[in-house]
C-alpha cells in the first residue's frame, strides 16, 4: 500500500463451503492484495473470535521454504516461544 489509510476499514465476509472466504474489495485494496498473494491468519487463544491477517507478497511466498526446517518444525518452535512468554 502506498498511502496511509485515513481511518480503519471494516467489511463483512461469509465463510462458505470448505471454509472459503472471498476477500472484500475494500479490504483487498486497503491491503494492496492481489491474485496469488498469500494471506497468513494468526489467532490467539486469549482473544477468541479474533484473527490477524498478514499479507505475504506472491514474490516472497515460499522463497525461504525449508530454511528453518519443515512447517511443523517452525510451528512447534513458535508454540514453544509463545508458551514461554506466559511464564
Amino acid at each position: 500500500m502506498t498511502e496511509t489509510l485515513a481511518r480503519p476499514i471494516e467489511a463483512e465476509a461469509r465463510i462458505r463451503a470448505k471454509n472459503q472466504v472471498t476477500l472484500p474489495d475494500r479490504i483487498a485494496e486497503a491491503m494492496d492484495a492481489h491474485q496469488d498473494d498469500v494471506l497468513i491468519f494468526e489467532t490467539d487463544p486469549g482473544k477468541p473470535g479474533v484473527a490477524i491477517v498478514h499479507l505475504v507478497r506472491r514474490g516472497f511466498a515460499g522463497a525461504l521454504t525449508g530454511t528453518y526446517g519443515t512447517s511443523e518444525d517452525v510451528k512447534a518452535f513458535l508454540r514453544e516461544e509463545h508458551a514461554a512468554w506466559g511464564e
